[in-house]
């Protein structure tokens, strides 16, 4: 049976979904309880567009693995594609309850209230799949000298710096003993980037006058912070379709800068 799933997961990865689908099939009949199988059989019937038998398989899954937020992220997109926004928002939602930080499901949640008309909660939902992007990429950091240094660079527009902040917050917030966050002043930063002296480090803590302990966020916790997000097309997607919200509320100075950062961190033509 390993041997049969195994051949299964590789003709998926191969995109060669009938053929997997067949014998995840022939699987079900030996384990119909088994939640993994149920989910990749039911991914196998939504990239061949059979969006019932995708529901039909995820709803499966998730009856047996109530809090598998990739389950109830594959169940919502298939509602989704199936027209059926009032549950696919349902589902979106459990997957974020279930991962507070799955970016993921936070895009397909967005998409879905924007092609209900909801355009308010979709641009929040952008946002907010943006900020769980950010608490992941920070959550990541280990704070060594030993870390790539990298330096500034310039872009059209400087979006991913306001997320880069909320993400600083984040570890202050979730830190014990932090009274004050302070950042690099233009001299600093211009002075790190020609001396180096601190190395690879992204943040240094210091006690103030009055015993307070102040964490001071170096410029290579905003570089590594940027070239993180250039890594992938997360960003980038996140960004732009809240420029295609913004565009459809009338904002048109707001759709353009989101469109040209997403450019930007999409080909990093731009950045100089």
């Amino acid at each position: 049976m390993a041997d049969k799933r195994d051949e299964a997961i590789v003709l998926m990865h191969q995109k060669r979904f009938a053929d997997a689908l067949v014998l995840f099939k022939q699987l079900l009949v030996s384990d119909a309880n088994d939640w993994g199988l149920l989910y990749m059989a039911g991914q196998c019937c939504r990239f061949q567009n059979d969006l019932k038998g995708a529901i039909h398989y995820l709803k499966r899954a998730v009856a047996i693995n109530v809090r598998e937020p990739r389950i109830m992220l594959a169940l919502g997109i298939a509602q989704q594609l199936n027209r059926e926004y009032i549950d696919a928002i349902k589902s979106l939602k459990q997957a974020i309850e279930f991962d507070p930080d799955y970016d993921l499901a936070y895009n397909s949640l967005a998409l879905t209230q924007k092609k209900t008309g909801d355009l308010e909660n979709a641009l929040h939902n952008y946002d907010a799949g943006v900020k769980a992007l950010s608490r992941s990429i920070v959550k990541n950091m280990n704070n060594s000298r030993a870390n790539t240094i990298y330096k500034h660079r310039d872009s059209r527009q400087n979006l991913w710096a306001e997320y880069a902040v909320f993400g600083a917050m984040y570890i202050c917030s979730t830190t014990d003993g932090i009274d004050n966050v302070a950042w690099p002043t233009a001299e600093q930063v211009a002075e790190e980037e020609l001396a180096e002296q601190y190395s690879g480090l992204y943040w240094t803590d210091h006690r103030t006058n009055d015993n307070k302990n102040t964490r001071l966020f170096l410029s290579n916790f905003f570089n590594t912070f940027r070239e993180t997000l250039r890594k992938d097309a997360t960003y980038s997607n996140l960004i732009g379709n809240m420029g295609t919200v913004f565009e459809l509320l009338g904002q048109q100075t707001e759709a353009k800068k989101h469109f040209e950062e997403a450019e930007d961190f999409n080909s990093g033509q731009h950045f100089t």
